[in-house]
């Protein structure tokens, strides 16, 4: 007799974290209109690719899966929950996401859980903001490590070719992050999810958006990765030292005036050392 665990590769660990999401039930027409809009907005050149993001994905999910066969009985392979708001997609992300992540962190040994803010406590003052993010990866003493924020599909599109509108968009992630002083967050519309890293006080890394129907293909350590093995690589990283930014720069992030001065020490910088060089090629002279 075959065992549990064969009778369906999406029930086992490996199978499940390589596996897409089910589509979700949605009717256009059926649903809210409106995009929500945040008043925090960076620019684009604070945006970076994160670059070998995929490479790295899918290097931490072999060492931490392994040969993995446990079987896990939590996958809906189909969705049959209509969802018509913001709300309701956050739901659904908390059902093929957060919940069959969960399973999967456990028996990865990685002490990361998916939570609503108020289930987590901050290494920051809680009343220096106001701000509320969506959801949050705590640890195992409730502290947070990595913030995300969840947006709908049909007012939101993340592979969005303008640099500008991208930017808008991840201002309240950014603003998030650096409220919590966290290094790592995540943005999604449920259908694409992009992932965040802060390269410094002004700029973000940004992963290249990836789509909720990916499935995992392995050639050679190559291949695309699927929405939940970038979440497993996630949390391998919010389980890390490096998940904390040691600052926190409020305002002047998302209004510009932080890329500013990065720009203007940039060219301080590039001029003492152009200034240097010029100097050692008279001293040899």
């Amino acid at each position: 007799m075959a065992q549990q665990s064969e009778l369906n590769p999406l029930h086992n660990i490996r199978g499940l974290t390589w596996s897409p999401l089910p589509s979700l039930c949605f009717i256009k027409g059926y649903s809210t209109v409106n995009e929500s809009i945040s008043a925090f907005r960076m620019a684009p050149n604070q945006l970076l690719d994160w670059k070998d993001f995929e490479a790295s994905v899918r290097m931490v999910a072999n060492t931490c899966l392994g040969s993995q066969t446990q079987f896990i009985p939590t996958q809906t392979e189909k969705e049959v929950v209509h969802v018509g708001n913001e709300q309701g997609l956050i739901g659904r992300f908390g059902q093929n996401v957060s919940h069959v992540m969960g399973e999967v962190y456990k028996s990865c040994n990685l002490p990361i859980s998916f939570a609503d803010y108020q289930a987590g406590k901050t290494h920051v003052d809680a009343q220096s903001h106001k701000n509320i993010p969506d959801l949050i990866l705590m640890d195992g003493q409730h502290l947070i490590r990595a913030v995300g924020e969840g947006k709908t599909f049909w007012t939101k599109d993340l592979e969005e070719r303008s640099p500008v509108i991208r930017a808008i968009w991840l201002g309240q992630l950014a603003r998030y992050m650096d409220d919590l002083r966290l290094r790592y967050g995540f943005y999604t519309t449920y259908n694409k999810t992009v992932f965040l890293r802060r390269a410094s006080d002004a700029t973000f890394e940004v992963s290249p958006p990836i789509l909720h129907c990916t499935t995992s293909t392995d050639c050679n350590g190559k291949g695309s990765v699927s929405v939940r093995e970038c979440f497993l690589y996630l949390a391998k990283l919010a389980s890390s030292d490096s998940y904390e930014y040691p600052k926190t720069c409020g305002k002047d992030l998302t209004n510009g005036s932080l890329i500013e001065r990065e720009r203007n020490s940039r060219r301080v910088e590039d001029a003492m050392a152009e200034l240097k060089l010029t100097k050692s090629s008279g001293d040899e002279n």
